[in-house]
C-alpha cells in the first residue's frame, strides 16, 4: 500500500485517543504551569492526528467529486457548522472558539481539496 492509501485509512481510533484515557492530569486536577503545558501538548498532538484524518478525507473527496463546483458545497458546510454547534453545546466548548475555529479549518480544508481536485484531473489528462 502507498503512502497516500495509507493516509485514507488513517490510524484507528484507539491509536489517536487512548483507550486508557489521557497522560497529563484532567484540567481541574492540574496543580502547576507544567501540568497545565502537558495537558495542552497531548490535547495538540491528538488534534493533529485527527486533522491529519480529516485532510485524509478531502484526498478522498477530491477523488470521488466529478467536478469542480462540486468540491464547495455551502449547505455542506452550514451542516457541519450544526453538528459541531450541537458537539460543543454537548461538551461545554465555548461557540465563540469552536465556530471561527471550524471555519477557518473548513476554508483551509476546501482549498486543499481545490489544489488536489485539479492535481488529480491534471494527472489524468496528462496520461490520457
Amino acid at each position: 500500500m502507498d503512502a497516500g492509501a495509507a493516509r485514507l485509512q488513517g490510524p484507528a481510533m484507539d491509536q489517536i485517543i487512548p483507550k486508557a484515557g489521557f497522560a497529563a492530569p484532567d484540567p481541574d486536577a492540574c496543580a502547576s504551569m507544567k501540568d497545565v503545558r502537558a495537558g495542552v501538548d497531548e490535547i495538540d498532538r491528538l488534534l493533529v492526528a485527527l486533522i491529519a484524518r480529516r485532510q485524509g478525507y478531502m484526498d478522498a473527496a477530491a477523488r470521488i467529486k466529478e467536478t469542480r463546483a462540486a468540491v464547495r458545497d455551502e449547505a455542506r458546510i452550514a451542516q457541519v457548522l450544526a453538528n459541531v454547534r450541537v458537539e460543543a453545546d454537548k461538551h461545554g466548548l465555548s461557540w465563540s472558539i469552536a465556530e471561527p475555529v471550524w471555519r477557518e479549518m473548513m476554508e483551509r480544508c476546501i482549498a486543499y481539496e481545490f489544489t488536489i481536485w485539479d492535481g488529480l484531473r491534471r494527472r489524468t489528462a496528462q496520461s490520457g
